[in-house]
């Protein structure tokens, strides 16, 4: 392929959806590990679950609070 060629168009497109889709992959873990999580506590007994948001809002309402 010379450097002329047009296919090096569809060379950088791939680049670029590539790295859009690595990008978009890596921001979304946070939310996929929420969602993970929260289907862990759904197959808990309610009791547990209760708990475990207790837990979890008292650590964030302590960390908002330094």
């Amino acid at each position: 392929m010379s450097l002329h060629d047009p296919r090096w168009i569809l060379v950088a497109w791939a680049v670029v959806a590539v790295a859009s889709a690595l990008r978009f992959w890596k921001l979304t873990g946070p939310f996929r590990s929420r969602m993970k999580s929260q289907q862990r506590l759904d197959a808990l007994n309610p009791e547990k679950a209760r708990a475990s948001l207790e837990r979890s809002w008292l650590k964030s309402d302590t960390s908002h609070h330094r």
